[in-house]
């Protein structure tokens, strides 16, 4: 099923994409001009605060490649790479990733990897503190579903983020901040499921998905 986007929710998005950005390239350039200062006598750790600016840049791009682009609609049976992607963007976000490797259940559809990274984003911003995103994928009778498990100190969205994954979200309300939630539920949708958000006890969030099979 085809989803349009409205386009102040492409913008929201773009200008989410940018703060996020914006720290780890302006570190780089702030590297850079410490390198050619003659004055500043710690060139090796300007270096290393360019470097690793970088990487965090180029992780950040490559997950939002495919959690926003068209790349992610493509679904191949080796999630190793998608695997590898999301464990790369946690770690900026000080939480780490609990997704075994092995084999994928059968009949995923294409956009399921996109789905499930942008489940990840979510449960990354259920983490203030940091902490553990688990994934698991099953397939039964009812079809397949995509779980994703957001586990730490405080952990839960916000109330701006969970009022925008309701179905009755207005496009007016809302902002960079919680945009992101609202186009991960349009996305379930669109898939032929519904996002389903909910405590699991003190500490943990619950991110689902079930998809026909």
């Amino acid at each position: 099923m085809e989803l349009m986007i409205d386009m102040r929710v492409a913008e929201l998005l773009a200008s989410r994409l940018c703060h996020d950005l914006v720290g780890p390239i302006g570190a780089v350039n702030n590297g850079m001009e410490l390198m050619q200062d003659e004055s500043f006598g710690m060139v090796d750790d300007a270096m290393t605060l360019a470097t690793k600016s970088a990487e965090q840049a180029s992780s950040l791009l490559q997950f939002y490649r495919l959690a926003y682009g068209m790349a992610g609609r493509r679904h191949g049976g080796d999630f190793g790479p998608v695997r590898e992607l999301a464990a790369s963007f946690l770690t900026y976000s000080k939480s780490q990733l609990d997704w075994p490797s092995g084999p994928v259940p059968e009949g995923l559809p294409d956009g399921a990897s996109k789905m499930l990274l942008n489940l990840i984003a979510l449960a990354a911003e259920a983490l203030p503190r940091g902490g553990t995103v688990g994934v698991a994928m099953s397939s039964g009778n009812a079809g397949l579903e995509l779980e994703v498990k957001a586990v730490g100190a405080d952990a839960g969205l916000r109330e701006e983020a969970q009022a925008a994954i309701g179905e009755d979200a207005a496009v007016e309300d809302l902002t960079p901040r919680n945009v992101h939630g609202y186009f991960t539920q349009l996305l379930a949708k669109r898939l032929g499921g519904k996002l389903v958000a909910e405590p699991i006890g003190q500490g943990a969030l619950r991110l689902a998905v079930a998809l026909p099979g």
